[in-house]
């Protein structure tokens, strides 16, 4: 035999035992939630003829052994879609990635309260808002998709301004958001000082947001109102594709954007660019924005997963203000006189990045750690100044896990630190129509707060769980005014330690219950601070409030049904009191106390599903129920001398409706067509603290139609078109509660939301 046959022979022989290998090879695989990342166990595989395999253990992982290898695998888990796994000779470790299926959403795993639990097994209420639900209307907003959880409330009119309350904490923010805590990616986005701006969020890049409600302070530290976890998308599991989207509506509405997804075992990749203008349908009105987003996940090996975000949006919007009484009537389409002559409007910037790990040291002992900087420019005109801000913001949050594996009793520990220090440089300017003028303000506020938190669950039976949990919080300002170096000064709050307990038994499918009981506080904001004169108040002190909760969810009808109820008390004081001093200069006291009582019901019911035989694969009416019984219990209002000018006692909580339901009906069809409705209804509520004025009650449908289908096998196409506000109703969505009319003008508490108005758009998706 020539050298030269004998090496092509050695060539076949070395090529044919390391393909006998590589069939005789385990397959391994762990398998995650898309977007927590969370190790979902009992997930089960199955073969092309749907035969069982095997079952995920309880950190995600499973293995085939050879003869039970496939050319395809199918994953399957309630509350997930099924996802159908290719697999491949040359990779035996696998990353298996599942997305929510929107429907079930009572066994979807939250990841919350770091329990691992579905929503079902967790005490306390929390919430999921899916992409699905985003995108049931145009998706320029979350209004929609956060208005259909009993007990949450965004109130939005024009794009620039929105505000959001849990269980009415939040409802009295004067601008922004207040007493929520929101996260994207772990990552805090509120700010040191508890204000959130959620504009540089691009809705569309939303996966999934988990919305807690009532205080969460036992492991995410302030705010009584709750929190909002957001998830950026990450790319479905073995798919990659580049999709173009465009999206025209009334009032001069029009987005485009371009997003790519790659989704592998050992590097998941999402990359979205947006472009987005809006008109408005009220005198100067135009928002614009640019959206670029990344959100990247790296499988290095089985023990870590690392995650890195990059965002960066740019924020143009004007703002025209509210009306009076006497301007809403006479034009609802004109702006507040004031926002108009001064060119009222917010020119933003905001950059964050941010990167975490997840590792698990053994099957005992893991830990998730994230860092983060933050920073934004803000070049902000209003009716009393033209302001320009600089932030930055750095920090971290980290939290251990540890099961020692107890053979009586078993018990998971968390313990976990938070820490976020962010500088503020202010400068106000005279505002000489839309100009600056002279410079009235220079001041740097610098504002450290950190959280320790601990957490147990222990196992008292295999359907009785306690929970019990602790966090220790500190928060400080530093105030530096260069005009007026008297009024500088550092404000440090007494130290906040907001412990929680929760008790949750599982009946079985039909029935879990749930009670807690937890604290929580709200320190007032930065610009909150401060006497009529300038000076830090040493007297203000953080709101607090304390949350009494019963919780029932379940599964009826064969898992059709879907429910989800609460009951609740949280009394809250110490709550701050705005005294308007003059146009621009508020004043703040802790005098008031309230009561919040109130029943929070959920339900959806699957008439049709995908496995039944119809053409229809789902048919899902839905519809949530929020009860508000809110009041003033002790509620004064004082002046600069701190002297009671007003009682309130007994009145209803300002800027809350005691009835609101969300209706809707989801359609999906095998052809592609599908159809999204809802009915929104919001009760009458007090526009003021004495009760004297309110806001009228409205009411809104809304409808979308599509028509989603893949030609051949890498072309996928989303036509859609879809009509707000049908019935053509005119209302304020977002209302100025408690204004003040100064040089004998009327108070203006209106923000008109847009009459009947429609859009459509185009998907088109391109699969490698």
């Amino acid at each position: 035999m020539s050298p030269y046959r004998y090496f092509i022979l050695s060539i076949g022989l070395v090529f044919c035992f390391l393909q006998s290998q590589a069939e005789t090879q385990p397959i391994k695989g762990h398998i995650y939630d898309s977007q927590t990342r969370q190790p979902l166990a009992d997930v089960v595989i199955l073969n092309r003829l749907k035969q069982q395999l095997t079952i995920s253990d309880g950190k995600g992982y499973f293995e085939l052994n050879p003869s039970q290898q496939q050319d395809t695998i199918i994953a399957m888990l309630p509350g997930y879609k099924t996802q159908y796994i290719k697999l491949n000779p040359n990779e035996n470790d696998l990353n298996v990635q599942l997305d929510v299926d929107g429907l079930s959403l009572n066994e979807v795993r939250v990841a919350g309260y770091n329990s691992h639990k579905t929503s079902k097994e967790t005490a306390g209420s929390v919430a999921l808002v899916t992409s699905k639900d985003i995108n049931r209307g145009s998706a320029v907003s979350f209004q929609s998709a956060f208005n259909a959880i009993p007990g949450v409330r965004m109130d939005q009119s024009t794009l620039s301004e929105a505000r959001i309350s849990i269980r009415g904490n939040g409802v009295r923010a004067s601008y922004g958001i207040r007493n929520i805590k929101i996260y994207v990616n772990e990552i805090p986005v509120t700010e040191a000082d508890g204000t959130t701006r959620i504009e540089a969020l691009d809705v569309n890049s939303i996966g999934r947001a988990e919305v807690i409600k009532g205080p969460a302070s036992s492991i995410y530290g302030a705010g009584t109102g709750g929190v909002i976890n957001f998830q950026l998308q990450r790319s479905p599991y073995q798919e990659q594709s580049l999709e173009a989207s465009g999206l025209i509506g009334a009032n001069g509405l029009h987005r485009l954007a371009t997003t790519y997804r790659s989704g592998g075992d050992k590097v998941n990749s999402y990359v979205s660019y947006g472009w987005q203008e809006y008109d408005g349908y009220r005198e100067h009105s135009n928002d614009m924005r640019r959206f670029l987003t990344g959100n990247f996940q790296l499988f290095p090996s089985d023990k870590r997963i690392i995650t890195l975000l990059l965002n960066r949006t740019t924020q143009h919007s004007q703002i025209p203000g509210s009306l009076t009484e006497d301007q809403l009537a006479a034009n609802p389409l004109q702006a507040n006189p004031s926002n108009l002559d001064k060119a009222a409007a917010r020119y933003q910037t905001w950059t964050r990045i941010g990167l975490g790990q997840q590792y698990r040291f053994n099957d005992q002992f893991s830990n998730t750690t994230s860092i983060f900087t933050y920073f934004y420019d803000l070049d902000h005109p209003l009716p009393y100044a033209y302001l320009r801000n600089f932030y930055q913001s750095y920090g971290g949050r980290t939290r251990f896990t540890y099961d020692p594996g107890f053979s009586s009793f078993p018990t998971r520990f968390t313990i976990g630190a938070e820490f976020n220090e962010g500088l503020t440089k202010g400068t106000q300017y005279v505002n000489n129509k839309g100009v600056e003028g002279a410079i009235s303000g220079n001041t740097d506020y610098q504002n450290t707060q950190y959280s320790l938190f601990y957490q147990s669950e222990t196992a008292l039976s295999t359907k009785t769980t306690l929970t019990l949990g602790i966090s220790y919080n500190s928060l400080h300002y530093d105030v530096h005014d260069y005009l007026k170096p008297n009024q500088s000064g550092i404000k440090k709050f007494n130290p906040q330690a907001t412990p929680r307990i929760a008790l949750s038994h599982t009946f079985g499918q039909a029935l879990s219950l749930h009670a807690s009981v937890s604290s929580g506080f709200s320190p007032p904001s930065g610009s909150e601070i401060k006497n009529v004169d300038g000076s830090i108040n040493p007297n203000l002190q953080a709101e607090k409030g304390v949350n009494y909760e019963l919780n029932a969810k379940g599964n009826l009808l064969k898992s059709r049904l879907e429910y989800d109820l609460a009951v609740f008390k949280l009394d809250m004081k110490g709550e701050l009191i705005g005294q308007s001093i003059q146009q621009g200069i508020t004043i703040y006291n802790n005098a008031g106390k309230t009561s919040h009582n109130g029943a929070e019901l959920a339900m959806s019911y699957q008439i049709l599903k995908a496995d039944d035989q119809h053409e229809v694969v789902s048919l899902r009416p839905f519809v949530s129920v929020t009860y508000s019984d809110f009041k003033f219990k002790d509620y004064k209002t004082l002046n600069a001398q701190n002297q009671v000018t007003a009682s309130f006692d007994g009145n209803r909580l300002t800027g809350i409706a005691p009835c609101v339901y969300n209706l809707g009906l989801d359609l999906e069809t095998k052809t592609g067509l599908y159809f999204y409705g809802s009915y929104f209804y919001s009760d009458r509520l007090p526009l003021n603290d004495a009760n004297s004025v309110y806001n009228p009650a409205y009411q809104e449908a809304n409808a979308k139609v599509g028509y989603k289908k893949q030609f051949i096998k890498c072309l996928e196409v989303n036509l859609y078109a879809g009509l707000d506000n049908i019935l053509n109703k005119r209302y304020s969505s977002i209302v100025s509660l408690n204004a003040v009319g100064f040089g004998g003008a009327k108070p203006a508490y209106f923000n008109p939301s847009p009459k009947r108005n429609g859009y459509g758009g185009l998907n088109v998706k391109y699969l490698f």
